[in-house]
Formats: structure tokens, C-alpha cells, sequence
């Protein structure tokens, strides 16, 4: 004969047990209708990197930096398995020899420069064609830092009292 008690502990459980499967359940892929797997999302979101701000040789600020790129329809996630730290080593270090510093601003990167950088280390890593496209979701700086003081050629007009243009350096006599 089954005792009462032990017959309460398994109603009791069974709840529980059901609540701790629920979220793997929630997150297991969903097939699609005809399908007997379901496909892998093609996004591959990189963990954030903190590039350089770099001006006259001078490190100015840090830019944190969000990017994902999304492989081409057919080309499975798994090609870029174990590869994210070397697509991180070299941005990082083309950011500090060739800084994506924008010329108007100390807190944000060079947009264009940057997903440029990245499409052509992916490249290199799994192959050229494979991916889609980059996109940089997000940029925080490390500090406010005010843009660059504009000389008064490019402010259109005559620099402040007390204040020199800057020297053109790349005038040749």
C-alpha cells in the first residue's frame, strides 16, 4: 500500500518539475511548417570591444562597440565556431595602428571604416562570400569627451581673439 505522504511529495513535485523544464522548453528552436529541423539564426552578435580614439598619436578616449554580422542564406553558424577571438585581435589591433576616429567627433567611430574592417577579417577567417552583412548596434564611450575645437577656415569665419589657426603643414612651397 502506498503511504498518503509519499503520494502528497509527488503532487507536490511534479508542479516544480514541470516549472524548471518550461524555460528549456521556451527556448528550444521552433520548426518551422515542412520542415523536420528548424534553422539556426544567422546572426552572430560578437561580445562588445573597447576600440581606441586616437588622435596625433595621442589616445583620446574609448569607444565600446556592439557588432553582428549575419551569414548569407545557407551557411551554417558553425563555420565561425571558436573564431571570435581572433575576428576581436585583429579589429582591435587595425584600431590601434589605423584608428576609426572620426575627424568631427571623440566619441564615436568611424561607421563605414569599421564594418569595412570587420567584413574583410571575417573574410579572411571563414572565407569570402559568407557573409551578408555587418552591423554595429550599438557605441558607448568610456568618457564625454568635447569634439575637436574647429580652426576658423572650417568654422567659416575668423578664429576667436587670442587664438591662432592652426598651422596647414602640408603646404609645399
Amino acid at each position: 500500500m502506498i503511504r498518503p505522504m509519499l503520494i502528497a511529495r509527488r503532487a507536490l513535485l511534479a508542479p516544480l518539475a514541470l516549472l524548471a523544464v518550461t524555460p528549456a522548453l521556451a527556448n528550444a528552436p521552433k520548426k518551422k511548417d515542412g520542415e523536420g529541423e528548424a534553422k539556426a539564426d544567422p546572426v552572430i552578435k560578437l561580445q562588445s570591444m573597447a576600440l581606441p580614439i586616437i588622435v596625433d598619436g595621442r589616445l583620446v578616449n574609448y569607444v565600446f562597440v556592439q557588432l553582428n554580422f549575419t551569414l548569407k542564406t545557407g551557411i551554417p553558424t558553425t563555420v565561425f565556431a571558436g573564431k571570435e577571438p581572433m575576428l576581436r585581435d585583429a579589429v582591435v589591433r587595425e584600431a590601434h595602428a589605423k584608428p576609426f576616429t572620426r575627424p568631427d567627433s571623440y566619441v564615436a567611430l568611424d561607421e563605414t571604416r569599421l564594418k569595412a574592417s570587420v567584413l574583410r577579417e571575417v573574410n579572411g577567417l571563414i572565407g569570402p562570400g559568407k557573409v551578408a552583412l555587418v552591423t554595429l548596434v550599438k557605441q558607448t564611450p568610456r568618457n564625454f569627451v568635447p569634439p575637436p575645437a574647429k580652426t576658423g577656415a572650417q568654422a567659416g569665419g575668423t578664429p576667436a581673439p587670442g587664438r591662432e589657426p592652426a598651422p596647414d603643414l602640408n603646404i609645399v612651397p
